[in-house]
């Protein structure tokens, strides 16, 4: 059995697409169905519409009012069920999201062998992960932290 997958930018309602002297870039050019993202993906269509009510995704539509989604946003929403798989909460994802959007991922050097403030203990291995949430949490914190002390 062949698979094939056909391009539907055509079917995109021209309201939404982008000035004809503009070029849009590939990774933001519609052109995944639902089904096929809820199979990239493993979400389920309910889940999917609620992360675009939650406004963490954004796809466009068809003249129909299909979704249809750009390979960027199949990224992003593995992304927030990699979030979520490892303890954040929607909100919690959405500032996550919304900082990456902003600002480029600068981490300090952290030393696993220390003890951070607020945290019981200090993290002994990175590999395997078992406190992951814990780890995004307080990377996020202290990003966060930064960012005060760099404003002030």
């Amino acid at each position: 059995m062949k698979l094939t997958l056909t391009l539907i930018i055509d079917k995109i309602d021209p309201s939404i697409q982008k000035k004809s002297g503009e070029i849009m870039d590939r990774k933001d050019r519609p052109i995944y169905s639902m089904v096929r993202v809820r199979q990239m993906t493993g979400l389920t269509d309910r889940q999917i519409r609620y992360y675009e009510e939650a406004e963490l995704i954004k796809p466009r539509r068809t003249r129909g009012k299909q979704r249809i989604f750009s390979p960027s946003e199949v990224e992003r929403l593995r992304e927030i069920k990699i979030l979520l798989e490892n303890g954040l909460n929607i909100s919690m994802v959405k500032e996550e999201l919304e900082f990456k959007e902003h600002k480029p991922l600068d981490l300090p050097h952290i030393d696993p062998a220390i003890t951070l403030p607020g945290i019981e203990r200090g993290l002994r291995s990175i590999y395997p992960v078992s406190n992951r949430a814990q780890l995004v949490n307080m990377v996020v914190k202290r990003r966060r932290e930064k960012e005060r002390e760099t404003e002030k």
